[in-house]
């Protein structure tokens, strides 16, 4: 009889994906500041959310899956034809996506006592939006190359949230 392994990683959760995407992504925008880098980080992040639309079709979760495979197309798309305007999508898109968190997360955080898991979402969405609003900021005034350090070290903080609140979850789950 054959045993079951054991995995510490499931692909099929949507956190493993986004906590990829945003590493990968933060350490991008830390490393390197070009256009054409930031093109290639759009794309990263436009296949990520396609991957977790997918990932969420064969969950049966149709309108969040369906949204996720359209965001990442129009990501992908845009970042190829039109590279200009890649700052802008993509700090619209991680805004957009702090906001689906923060509706995600809406009644799991109101009500009741502040809680580590609790801080860990909060951070997660500031982290997030911080970023995108830092993106959008860079496209509309061209500050300069500081503003996407500290977007991408904003989008590693939002990573390490996500892989922070994965690890208090499997802990509380244990107890």
């Amino acid at each position: 009889m054959a045993k079951n392994k054991a995995t510490t990683v499931n692909t099929r959760n949507d956190n493993v994906m986004a906590a990829l995407a945003f590493i990968i992504l933060g350490t991008i925008l830390v490393a390197e500041k070009s256009l054409n880098v930031l093109r290639l980080a759009v794309i990263v992040f436009g296949v990520a959310l396609l991957t977790l639309g997918i990932l969420e079709l064969i969950n049966r979760n149709l309108i969040v899956g369906l949204a996720e495979i359209v965001v990442g197309v129009a990501l992908i798309l845009l970042a190829a034809l039109v590279p200009d305007i890649a700052t802008l999508v993509l700090g619209i898109a991680l805004c957009l996506y702090a906001i689906y968190f923060l509706i995600i997360y809406w009644s799991s955080l109101t009500g009741g006592k502040l809680t580590l898991r609790k801080v860990i979402i909060i951070l997660l969405i500031l982290f997030s939006l911080v970023a995108g609003i830092l993106l959008i900021v860079e496209y509309v005034a061209s500050v300069g190359a500081d503003l996407w350090i500290s977007a991408g070290a904003f989008l590693l903080g939002a990573g390490a949230m996500i892989i922070l609140k994965k690890f208090v979850s499997e802990v509380n789950s244990k107890k």
